[in-house]
């Protein structure tokens, strides 16, 4: 009874980030497209069909610090960590699951996360770009599980700490922080009058995509005072949650540019004959 307890809570916590299924017993996803395919909302589905699940983390706004363990090769990355920790500073407690072979994952916010390093060292890896396994997949017939970072079935996601920021961004982030520009008296109407995109995203919210909405999160960030205007725009999506909304609000001034006409043209099929599309950059 208190494993299905246990299946309840955790999915429901789950529920907000977006996960794929893998393939029983097994890393490999089953789906088409591998991590591109997750979707949010299905945990739960996963569970009772048997099958592994994989965790999107970029696309969940979480990254996690992944250290390997393996004694054979002469692994440590709880070890490394902790070495680390003496030169960036004590790492905040947060969700932390344990791996089949006695690695942990230490699952964080993904606030201030622009490019991140795929490695810290030989035993650290940095899990953003792609997917995690997670509870309660089973490899080798051993099961992921959480740790630490639960408290009272309430998952604890933590902020990265500055110096940690620096560690896992790459070497041009702390110059890239200094050099997003705040625009001032901004016509916003025109914006969207300007924009099939931006209508599209004011019109559909409640359908978005998380690229869509992102996408549309950076074209409004870099304007002085509009979080509200984001939170509005945000809101008609059922699962809207104001803290997630400001992660992404903030991870879009760190990323410091509006994404492009032709981004939007090649991914979302907007903009394409537009007269106030700018020409791409080659």
């Amino acid at each position: 009874m208190e494993d299905e307890k246990l299946v309840q809570l955790f999915s429901e916590q789950l529920y907000a980030y977006q996960t794929i299924p893998c393939r029983f017993g097994s890393k490999i996803p089953a789906t088409n497209n591998g991590f591109k395919d997750a979707k949010q909302n299905y945990v739960l589905n996963l569970i009772q069909d048997g099958c592994n699940v994989g965790l999107a983390c970029e696309a969940s706004n979480l990254i996690a610090i992944d250290c390997d363990y393996d004694p054979s090769r002469g692994y440590d990355g709880v070890a490394k960590l902790q070495e680390l920790e003496l030169k960036y500073g004590k790492l905040p407690r947060t969700l932390t699951q344990t791996t089949p072979r006695g690695g942990k994952h230490y699952i964080f916010s993904a606030k201030g996360i622009i490019n991140p390093v795929g490695k810290l060292n030989e035993d650290i890896d940095v899990k953003y770009r792609g997917y995690l396994m997670i509870w309660p997949s089973v490899v080798n017939g051993v099961q992921y599980k959480f740790t630490d970072g639960v408290d009272d079935g309430i998952f604890k996601i933590a902020e990265l700490p500055e110096k940690w920021l620096d560690a896992i961004n790459q070497p041009n982030y702390a110059e890239s922080r200094t050099q997003t520009q705040i625009y001032e008296n901004i016509n916003i109407e025109a914006m969207f009058n300007g924009c099939a995109f931006l209508q599209h995203c004011r019109d559909d919210a409640a359908t978005l995509s998380e690229p869509e909405w992102f996408t549309m999160i950076t074209a409004f960030a870099p304007i002085a005072d509009s979080d509200d205007l984001i939170h509005q725009l945000s809101s008609p999506y059922p699962r809207y949650n104001y803290k997630q909304t400001q992660q992404k609000i903030d991870q879009a001034r760190r990323f410091g540019k509006s994404r492009s006409c032709a981004y939007i043209s090649r991914n979302f099929g907007y903009c394409n004959n537009c007269k106030y599309r700018k020409k791409e950059i080659k």
